[in-house]
Protein backbone atom coordinates (compact mmCIF):
# COMPACT_ATOMS: atom_id res chain seq x y z
CA UNK A 1 0.00 0.00 0.00
CA UNK A 2 2.73 2.34 0.93
CA UNK A 3 4.47 1.65 -2.65
CA UNK A 4 0.89 2.67 -4.31
CA UNK A 5 0.99 5.55 -2.16
CA UNK A 6 4.51 7.12 -3.10
CA UNK A 7 3.89 5.84 -6.99
CA UNK A 8 0.68 7.98 -7.12
CA UNK A 9 2.31 10.76 -5.46
CA UNK A 10 5.54 10.55 -7.25
CA UNK A 11 3.13 10.59 -10.74
CA UNK A 12 1.63 13.84 -9.52
CA UNK A 13 4.40 15.80 -9.54
CA UNK A 14 5.65 14.86 -12.39
CA UNK A 15 2.00 16.32 -13.82
CA UNK A 16 2.54 19.30 -12.00
CA UNK A 17 5.96 19.99 -13.31
CA UNK A 18 5.28 18.95 -16.99
CA UNK A 19 1.77 21.21 -16.06
CA UNK A 20 4.09 24.30 -15.38
CA UNK A 21 6.92 24.00 -18.30
CA UNK A 22 3.77 24.05 -20.52
CA UNK A 23 2.11 27.57 -19.15
CA UNK A 24 5.72 29.40 -18.23
CA UNK A 25 7.43 28.69 -21.64
CA UNK A 26 4.81 30.32 -23.65
CA UNK A 27 4.65 33.17 -20.98
CA UNK A 28 8.33 33.46 -21.26
CA UNK A 29 8.55 33.29 -25.12
CA UNK A 30 5.82 36.22 -25.27
CA UNK A 31 7.32 38.29 -22.85
CA UNK A 32 11.02 38.28 -24.70
CA UNK A 33 8.76 38.46 -27.73
CA UNK A 34 7.34 42.08 -26.45
CA UNK A 35 10.61 43.12 -25.23
CA UNK A 36 11.86 42.06 -28.77
CA UNK A 37 9.05 44.32 -30.10
CA UNK A 38 9.70 47.13 -28.18
CA UNK A 39 13.53 47.38 -29.17
CA UNK A 40 12.82 47.09 -32.62
CA UNK A 41 9.83 50.11 -32.46
CA UNK A 42 12.43 52.07 -31.44
CA UNK A 43 14.10 55.13 -33.98
CA UNK A 44 17.58 55.51 -35.06
CA UNK A 45 18.83 59.09 -34.62
CA UNK A 46 18.65 59.28 -39.11
CA UNK A 47 15.49 58.03 -38.71
CA UNK A 48 14.35 60.48 -36.20
CA UNK A 49 15.69 63.24 -38.24
CA UNK A 50 13.83 62.46 -41.29
CA UNK A 51 10.77 61.95 -39.24
CA UNK A 52 10.96 65.53 -38.04
CA UNK A 53 11.52 66.96 -41.69
CA UNK A 54 8.72 65.29 -42.68
CA UNK A 55 6.85 67.28 -39.80
CA UNK A 56 8.48 70.45 -40.98
CA UNK A 57 7.38 70.12 -44.52
CA UNK A 58 3.43 68.66 -44.08
CA UNK A 59 3.20 71.78 -41.50
CA UNK A 60 3.15 73.57 -44.62
CA UNK A 61 0.65 72.28 -46.39
CA UNK A 62 -3.03 72.94 -44.40
CA UNK A 63 -4.36 69.30 -46.35
CA UNK A 64 -1.99 67.35 -44.79
CA UNK A 65 -2.08 68.11 -41.01
CA UNK A 66 -5.01 66.22 -40.14
CA UNK A 67 -3.77 63.29 -41.49
CA UNK A 68 0.16 64.12 -39.84
CA UNK A 69 -1.55 64.89 -36.93
CA UNK A 70 -3.33 61.66 -36.72
CA UNK A 71 -0.55 59.51 -37.21
CA UNK A 72 1.83 60.96 -34.39
CA UNK A 73 1.91 58.68 -31.58
CA UNK A 74 1.81 59.90 -27.92
CA UNK A 75 6.08 59.73 -27.64
CA UNK A 76 8.76 58.54 -29.89
CA UNK A 77 11.67 56.02 -28.73
CA UNK A 78 15.12 57.12 -29.70
CA UNK A 79 17.73 54.49 -29.64
CA UNK A 80 21.31 56.01 -29.22
CA UNK A 81 23.44 53.27 -28.50
CA UNK A 82 22.77 51.39 -25.53
CA UNK A 83 20.40 54.46 -24.46
CA UNK A 84 16.82 54.88 -25.71
CA UNK A 85 15.18 58.27 -25.21
CA UNK A 86 11.43 59.01 -24.97
CA UNK A 87 10.51 62.18 -27.09
CA UNK A 88 6.73 63.45 -26.27
CA UNK A 89 4.69 64.74 -29.04
CA UNK A 90 1.92 66.28 -27.43
CA UNK A 91 3.18 69.42 -27.83
CA UNK A 92 3.98 68.91 -31.43
CA UNK A 93 -0.15 67.33 -31.67
CA UNK A 94 -1.35 70.27 -30.22
CA UNK A 95 0.87 72.90 -32.30
CA UNK A 96 -0.33 71.31 -35.39
CA UNK A 97 -4.11 71.16 -33.81
CA UNK A 98 -3.83 75.14 -33.68
CA UNK A 99 -1.93 75.48 -37.26
CA UNK A 100 -5.00 73.62 -38.48
CA UNK A 101 -7.55 75.79 -36.81
CA UNK A 102 -5.73 78.95 -37.86
CA UNK A 103 -3.18 79.06 -40.21
CA UNK A 104 -2.54 82.42 -39.73
CA UNK A 105 -1.33 82.21 -36.31
CA UNK A 106 2.20 82.50 -35.45
CA UNK A 107 1.74 78.81 -34.21
CA UNK A 108 3.73 77.60 -37.42
CA UNK A 109 6.76 79.91 -36.53
CA UNK A 110 7.13 78.60 -33.14
CA UNK A 111 6.64 74.50 -34.49
CA UNK A 112 9.12 75.14 -37.32
CA UNK A 113 11.88 76.68 -34.45
CA UNK A 114 10.90 73.98 -32.34
CA UNK A 115 11.31 71.13 -34.50
CA UNK A 116 14.79 73.44 -35.61
CA UNK A 117 15.70 72.93 -32.00
CA UNK A 118 14.93 68.81 -32.10
CA UNK A 119 17.07 68.37 -35.14
CA UNK A 120 19.86 70.23 -34.08
CA UNK A 121 19.90 68.20 -30.66
CA UNK A 122 19.78 65.17 -32.52
CA UNK A 123 22.81 66.31 -34.60
CA UNK A 124 24.16 66.98 -31.56
CA UNK A 125 23.80 63.81 -30.26
CA UNK A 126 24.72 61.62 -33.38
CA UNK A 127 28.68 63.33 -33.11
CA UNK A 128 28.58 62.87 -28.98
CA UNK A 129 30.37 59.97 -27.83
CA UNK A 130 29.38 57.39 -25.34
CA UNK A 131 32.00 58.82 -22.43
CA UNK A 132 30.69 62.38 -22.82
CA UNK A 133 29.76 64.47 -19.99
CA UNK A 134 26.02 65.54 -19.74
CA UNK A 135 27.80 68.92 -18.67
CA UNK A 136 29.66 69.29 -21.65
CA UNK A 137 26.71 68.06 -23.46
CA UNK A 138 24.90 71.21 -22.16
CA UNK A 139 27.50 73.88 -22.53
CA UNK A 140 27.17 72.68 -26.32
CA UNK A 141 23.78 73.20 -26.64
CA UNK A 142 24.05 76.40 -24.85
CA UNK A 143 26.58 77.44 -27.35
CA UNK A 144 24.36 76.26 -30.56
CA UNK A 145 21.22 78.46 -28.69
CA UNK A 146 23.08 81.39 -28.51
CA UNK A 147 24.01 81.21 -32.00
CA UNK A 148 22.15 84.39 -34.39
CA UNK A 149 19.71 82.46 -35.72
CA UNK A 150 18.06 81.92 -33.03
CA UNK A 151 18.41 85.16 -31.19
CA UNK A 152 14.99 86.01 -32.56
CA UNK A 153 12.92 83.04 -32.42
CA UNK A 154 11.46 82.53 -29.23
CA UNK A 155 8.09 81.82 -27.21
CA UNK A 156 4.69 83.53 -26.63
CA UNK A 157 5.05 86.56 -24.00
CA UNK A 158 2.91 86.49 -21.31
CA UNK A 159 0.99 89.06 -22.71
CA UNK A 160 0.76 86.94 -26.21
CA UNK A 161 -0.97 84.15 -24.24
CA UNK A 162 -3.68 86.63 -22.19
CA UNK A 163 -4.61 88.11 -25.22
CA UNK A 164 -5.36 84.95 -27.06
CA UNK A 165 -7.21 83.72 -24.25
CA UNK A 166 -9.52 86.85 -23.66
CA UNK A 167 -9.85 86.40 -28.34
CA UNK A 168 -10.73 82.57 -27.56
CA UNK A 169 -13.21 83.61 -24.91
CA UNK A 170 -14.89 85.98 -26.65
CA UNK A 171 -14.58 83.85 -29.59
CA UNK A 172 -16.43 80.91 -27.94
CA UNK A 173 -18.89 83.30 -26.76
CA UNK A 174 -19.73 84.52 -30.31
CA UNK A 175 -20.10 81.32 -31.50
CA UNK A 176 -22.17 80.29 -28.83
CA UNK A 177 -24.44 83.17 -29.30
CA UNK A 178 -24.79 82.57 -33.07
CA UNK A 179 -25.74 79.18 -32.10
CA UNK A 180 -28.24 79.99 -29.79
CA UNK A 181 -29.72 82.41 -32.66
CA UNK A 182 -29.61 79.65 -35.12
CA UNK A 183 -27.00 81.82 -37.09
CA UNK A 184 -24.25 79.76 -39.36
CA UNK A 185 -20.89 80.45 -39.24
CA UNK A 186 -20.52 81.86 -42.17
CA UNK A 187 -23.84 84.31 -42.08
CA UNK A 188 -21.92 85.30 -38.64
CA UNK A 189 -18.72 86.13 -40.46
CA UNK A 190 -20.86 88.21 -43.04
CA UNK A 191 -22.61 90.03 -40.47
CA UNK A 192 -19.41 90.65 -38.44
CA UNK A 193 -17.50 92.19 -41.18
CA UNK A 194 -20.37 94.10 -42.37
CA UNK A 195 -20.56 95.60 -38.81
CA UNK A 196 -16.61 96.10 -38.77
CA UNK A 197 -17.02 97.58 -42.30
CA UNK A 198 -19.72 99.94 -40.95
CA UNK A 199 -17.74 100.78 -38.04
CA UNK A 200 -14.62 102.27 -40.09
CA UNK A 201 -16.79 104.10 -42.37
CA UNK A 202 -18.37 105.86 -39.13
CA UNK A 203 -15.42 106.91 -38.30
CA UNK A 204 -14.02 108.31 -41.41
CA UNK A 205 -17.16 110.08 -41.23
CA UNK A 206 -16.06 111.27 -37.78
CA UNK A 207 -12.80 112.24 -39.32
CA UNK A 208 -13.58 113.99 -42.15
CA UNK A 209 -16.34 115.81 -40.54
CA UNK A 210 -13.86 116.87 -37.83
CA UNK A 211 -11.26 118.02 -40.67
CA UNK A 212 -13.81 120.05 -42.54
CA UNK A 213 -14.91 121.76 -39.53
CA UNK A 214 -11.33 122.71 -38.19
CA UNK A 215 -10.26 123.86 -41.91
CA UNK A 216 -13.31 126.13 -41.86
CA UNK A 217 -12.71 127.31 -38.46
CA UNK A 218 -9.44 128.00 -39.24
CA UNK A 219 -10.12 129.69 -42.54
CA UNK A 220 -12.60 131.42 -40.79
CA UNK A 221 -9.62 133.19 -38.53
CA UNK A 222 -7.11 133.81 -41.06
CA UNK A 223 -9.57 135.74 -42.75
CA UNK A 224 -10.86 137.85 -39.76
CA UNK A 225 -7.46 138.88 -39.10
CA UNK A 226 -7.84 142.83 -39.57
CA UNK A 227 -5.34 144.02 -41.92
CA UNK A 228 -6.55 147.19 -40.67
CA UNK A 229 -9.25 148.33 -37.82
CA UNK A 230 -10.44 151.09 -39.85
CA UNK A 231 -13.63 150.15 -41.60
CA UNK A 232 -12.08 152.98 -44.36
CA UNK A 233 -9.99 150.11 -45.25
CA UNK A 234 -12.29 147.87 -46.43
CA UNK A 235 -14.42 150.59 -48.09
CA UNK A 236 -11.77 151.52 -49.78
CA UNK A 237 -10.97 148.10 -50.47
CA UNK A 238 -14.86 147.30 -51.42
CA UNK A 239 -14.93 149.89 -53.88
CA UNK A 240 -11.64 149.33 -55.50
CA UNK A 241 -12.43 145.39 -56.23
CA UNK A 242 -16.20 146.70 -57.67
CA UNK A 243 -14.43 149.43 -59.76
CA UNK A 244 -12.22 145.84 -61.56
CA UNK A 245 -15.37 144.10 -61.66
CA UNK A 246 -14.54 141.60 -59.14
CA UNK A 247 -18.18 141.34 -57.09
CA UNK A 248 -17.58 138.37 -54.91
CA UNK A 249 -14.28 139.99 -53.52
CA UNK A 250 -16.48 143.24 -53.32
CA UNK A 251 -19.29 141.49 -51.25
CA UNK A 252 -16.99 139.57 -48.92
CA UNK A 253 -15.09 142.92 -48.47
CA UNK A 254 -18.43 144.88 -47.57
CA UNK A 255 -19.46 142.15 -44.95
CA UNK A 256 -16.17 143.64 -43.00
CA UNK A 257 -16.54 146.95 -44.07
CA UNK A 258 -20.49 147.13 -42.04
CA UNK A 259 -18.78 144.86 -39.28
CA UNK A 260 -15.87 147.38 -38.60
CA UNK A 261 -18.69 150.29 -39.25
CA UNK A 262 -20.45 148.73 -36.48
CA UNK A 263 -17.45 148.03 -34.11
CA UNK A 264 -16.17 151.78 -34.24
CA UNK A 265 -19.77 153.06 -33.71
CA UNK A 266 -20.10 150.83 -30.28
CA UNK A 267 -22.93 148.88 -31.57
CA UNK A 268 -20.67 145.67 -31.71
CA UNK A 269 -17.86 145.23 -29.36
CA UNK A 270 -14.12 144.50 -30.89
CA UNK A 271 -14.05 141.00 -31.44
CA UNK A 272 -13.23 139.85 -35.25
CA UNK A 273 -13.08 135.99 -34.03
CA UNK A 274 -17.32 136.16 -33.97
CA UNK A 275 -18.91 134.26 -36.63
CA UNK A 276 -21.47 136.01 -38.85
CA UNK A 277 -24.45 134.19 -37.04
CA UNK A 278 -23.09 135.59 -33.21
CA UNK A 279 -22.64 139.14 -34.63
CA UNK A 280 -25.93 138.97 -35.55
CA UNK A 281 -27.26 137.73 -32.15
CA UNK A 282 -25.32 140.54 -30.75
CA UNK A 283 -27.72 143.21 -32.42
CA UNK A 284 -31.03 142.07 -31.01
CA UNK A 285 -31.66 145.22 -29.32
CA UNK A 286 -30.60 147.80 -32.67
CA UNK A 287 -32.88 145.76 -35.10
CA UNK A 288 -32.56 147.87 -38.21
CA UNK A 289 -28.73 147.38 -38.16
CA UNK A 290 -29.50 143.69 -37.20
CA UNK A 291 -31.69 143.66 -40.50
CA UNK A 292 -29.32 145.67 -43.23
CA UNK A 293 -26.40 143.34 -41.81
CA UNK A 294 -28.55 139.57 -41.83
CA UNK A 295 -29.20 140.66 -45.92
CA UNK A 296 -25.26 142.03 -46.12
CA UNK A 297 -24.36 138.60 -44.70
CA UNK A 298 -26.82 136.31 -46.01
CA UNK A 299 -25.50 137.43 -49.78
CA UNK A 300 -21.80 137.26 -48.27
CA UNK A 301 -22.21 133.52 -46.91
CA UNK A 302 -23.84 132.18 -50.49
CA UNK A 303 -21.40 133.82 -52.31
CA UNK A 304 -18.28 133.64 -50.43
CA UNK A 305 -18.84 130.28 -48.71
CA UNK A 306 -21.39 128.91 -50.93
CA UNK A 307 -19.26 130.03 -54.25
CA UNK A 308 -23.34 130.90 -55.95
CA UNK A 309 -22.64 133.14 -59.11
CA UNK A 310 -22.42 136.80 -58.42
CA UNK A 311 -23.30 139.25 -60.74
CA UNK A 312 -23.38 143.55 -60.76
CA UNK A 313 -27.10 143.09 -59.43
CA UNK A 314 -25.98 141.80 -56.38
CA UNK A 315 -23.17 144.28 -55.64
CA UNK A 316 -25.87 146.82 -56.46
CA UNK A 317 -28.11 145.67 -53.60
CA UNK A 318 -24.78 144.79 -51.04
CA UNK A 319 -23.83 148.62 -51.96
CA UNK A 320 -26.98 150.22 -50.67
CA UNK A 321 -26.94 148.02 -48.20
CA UNK A 322 -23.59 149.47 -47.04
CA UNK A 323 -25.46 153.04 -47.55
CA UNK A 324 -28.33 152.21 -45.08
CA UNK A 325 -25.84 151.15 -42.30
CA UNK A 326 -23.68 154.40 -43.02
CA UNK A 327 -20.97 152.55 -44.08
CA UNK A 328 -20.69 153.91 -47.86
CA UNK A 329 -22.48 157.31 -49.06
CA UNK A 330 -25.22 157.44 -51.07
CA UNK A 331 -24.55 157.18 -54.55
CA UNK A 332 -27.53 159.31 -55.26
CA UNK A 333 -27.32 162.62 -55.32
CA UNK A 334 -29.99 165.03 -53.32
CA UNK A 335 -32.80 166.36 -54.83
CA UNK A 336 -32.81 170.35 -54.89
CA UNK A 337 -36.77 171.37 -53.77
CA UNK A 338 -37.70 173.71 -56.49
Amino acid sequence: MKRCRVGVRTRSRLVLLAALITFCLPCSAQGSEKVSQATSSALDLDSYQRELNQIEEAAKDPAKIDALRRTLPDSWKVKQGDHVYSVPMSEISQALREIERDPKKATLAQLEFRLKLMLQEAQELAHLSSGTDLAQAQGKLNSILSRGEFQEASGPSAWDVIRARINRWILEHIIRLLSLLHITQKTGNTLAWGVLFLAVVLLFYVVYRWLAKSSNAEQFRAEVQPRSSDARYWQQETLAAADRGDFREAIHCAYWASIAHLEDIRILPQDRARTPRESLRLLDQHPTEQGVLQSITRNFELIWYGYRPVSAADWVGTKEQLERVGCLQSSTAPTVPS
